[in-house]
């Protein structure tokens, strides 16, 4: 039983923390949610994709399905790029056809690569490299293979959304489809706008596992697969490129013409761009807070910011969302934790209904509660912001049985205070209008321009809304009166000895298993040394590296004249981006030690529950 099937679990991050699994309810998760390690790949054969010359009869890498709630749903809708699939069980091409209609070449999935049952909605697959050869394949055949008899062509370009799954999710589910086209694509396309399916790597090493791809090969790969799709449109098609966590990135480096990739000409004027969760976030984005760095071990590229103003671009974030939502000034480690806490815990949810309801992510403007922010060009780029009800800091304290959620609302109200100024001011600068535009790529900075007798007021404050919700929870109608009568006493089945003629081989199947499940455990525990070998090489050598950047940069502003504020930030910079960047480097560490450890705790007792 490999271990790098367990490293991507958010419930190892529960087991290291002492809480418990953590829960994603179904969502689309960011990386490995289920068993298995998703886009895995060989360290030795992770390439940077190359770039081959494309004839006409490339097409995209994707199937077109037409939504039930379009007339047309009835039937599959078809192009030259787009085919019906073909099933036949028997044949390697038509497992292709299934999956990914490229008329163009005949090409071969794996069976490991088939789509997961619909009961795991964002089960990631196993072996996600093998998309990307398919993409190598396609550039580099040179025969045609003629459409199949079932494919139906539309009379017309149709509106067309791409859509790319997050980290760790190289092929979408339908139920992951369905719910990002209901809540993102269809309130900002055109009628009648049908799904495409663009299947990507979406490796993040060592989060989706030991063998998956780095960051920057599995960007490096879905960026090409995605220009490859898009190039296979017709010409003129209204194009909503949707991408989640990862994807985002694919889709905000097209814009800037990451290395010689742009928007396709047959599109490029009638493309659009809709990002959840996105990691290049001017203001708030993991990748952009801390510009330049690179941490090589990981294979981890911080990209900087999407674009300002290079095409439509509707951007949603979810407060506390680490990964596009890390506090601005990183000295406050509260804030930093809370943050890297919410890379867990709000990050996979922005495809699960269950935690995010359609009306928190519609804006204020259309009867929603997604608050709108300032940007410098509206009519172009919308960014809106999701508020997260609880702090993801406090979930840990929410699971121990009974007292949990009081104290957990005893605490909150006072804690959010201090948290939020790690993002301006207590109320994130949206009504004091000290928020910078939200297409801005905004750098971490040191301390927050705020009144101290007014975060001094909000904290009193905070401090007695917290004990009137501590004794509401306490209360007939709280939650400790809830769980209380959601109590059982556990059960427990007598085990069946064996009888005497079968004790014998009882004792040689006892031992064969425990050997089989302690060589499993022993591998899960293993299996983790490598990621963490990887994340102390980055925080040893390329993040002092980033220091001495970050100290010369300040000297030169001393230099130029701005002597104090130069020399604070010589000094201090370093040391903010360390206390972010080392918090958020040991939580990985621990997560991914928590998911090995979940891991041979699976194959000690498998089989026992």
């Amino acid at each position: 039983m490999g271990a790098c099937r367990y490293v991507g679990r958010v419930g190892g991050l529960a087991v290291a923390l002492g809480v418990g699994a953590a829960v994603f309810g179904g969502a689309g998760v960011a990386w490995a949610d289920e068993a298995g390690p998703s886009a895995t790949a060989a360290s030795a054969e992770r390439s940077a994709p190359a770039r081959a010359a494309r004839g006409a009869a490339e097409a995209g890498v994707a199937k077109r399905v037409v939504r039930s709630d379009n007339p047309s749903s009835g039937a599959t809708a078809a192009s030259p790029r787009a085919v019906a699939p073909v099933r036949s069980a028997a044949a390697v091409a038509d497992r292709v056809s299934t999956a990914i209609a490229v008329p163009g070449v005949s090409e071969s999935i794996p069976e490991s690569a088939a789509v997961a049952p619909a009961s795991a909605p964002f089960a990631p697959a196993p072996a996600a490299l093998d998309w990307t050869m398919l993409a190598a394949a396609r550039r580099d055949s040179l025969v045609p293979e003629p459409l199949p008899s079932a494919a139906v062509l539309p009379a017309a370009a149709q509106p067309t959304a791409l859509i790319m799954g997050p980290s760790g999710v190289p092929i979408p589910k339908q139920d992951y489809i369905d719910t990002v086209m209901e809540y993102y694509v269809l309130p900002n396309s055109p009628a009648g706008t049908v799904e495409q399916t663009v299947f990507t790597p979406e490796g993040l090493y060592p989060i989706t596992g030991v063998k998956s791809l780095e960051l920057n090969t599995s960007v490096d790969e879905g960026i090409d697969i995605l220009d490859l799709t898009m190039e296979g449109l017709e010409t003129g098609t209204e194009t909503s490129v949707f991408g989640y966590s990862q994807s985002a990135i694919i889709g905000a480096l097209m814009q800037r013409g990451f290395k010689g990739y742009t928007v396709p000409e047959n599109v490029a004027d009638t493309t659009q761009f809709i990002f959840v969760g996105n990691e290049m976030n001017p203001d708030g984005g993991l990748l952009s807070r801390f510009p330049g760095l690179t941490l090589p071990s990981l294979g981890l590229d911080f990209y900087g910011a999407t674009p300002e103003n290079a095409y439509r671009t509707i951007n949603y974030t979810q407060e506390y969302d680490g990964f596009a939502d890390f506090p601005r000034y990183p000295l406050n480690f509260l804030s930093d934790l809370n943050a890297i806490m919410g890379i867990f815990l709000v990050h996979t949810r922005y495809a699960d209904p269950t935690y995010l309801p359609i009306g928190s992510v519609t804006p204020i403007s259309r009867g929603g509660t997604a608050i709108e922010l300032p940007t410098t060009s509206i009519l172009t780029q919308s960014y809106y912001f999701i508020r997260t009800e609880n702090l993801p800091l406090l979930a840990p304290l929410r699971e121990i049985p009974i007292i949990g959620k009081p104290l957990a609302a005893l605490i909150q109200p006072a804690l959010k205070v201090i948290v939020d100024l790690g993002y301006g001011d207590p109320a994130h600068g949206f009504l004091t209008g000290t928020q910078p535009f939200a297409n801005v790529e905004t750098p971490f900075g040191l301390f927050p321009d705020v009144d101290p007798m007014e975060v001094l007021t909000l904290f009193v404050a905070g401090v007695e809304k917290g004990i009137e919700d501590f004794i509401h929870a306490l209360g007939p109608d709280g939650s400790v009166a809830r769980e209380l009568s959601e109590l059982r006493l556990p059960s427990f089945d007598l085990p069946i000895l064996p009888t005497p003629d079968r004790i014998l081989p009882a004792i040689a199947e006892l031992v064969t298993e425990a050997a089989d499940r302690i060589s499993g455990a022993a591998a899960s525990l293993y299996a983790v040394l490598l990621p963490t070998a990887d994340i102390i090489n980055a925080v040893l050598l390329p993040l002092p590296a980033y220091n001495l950047r970050l100290f010369v940069e300040g000297i030169e502003q001393a230099l130029t004249g701005d002597v104090i504020n130069g020399v604070v930030n010589a000094l201090l910079r370093p040391v903010a981006a360390d206390v972010g960047l080392v918090t958020l480097a040991v939580m990985i560490g621990l997560a991914v030690w928590g998911q090995g450890i979940t891991g041979a705790v699976d194959d000690i007792f498998r089989g026992t529950a």
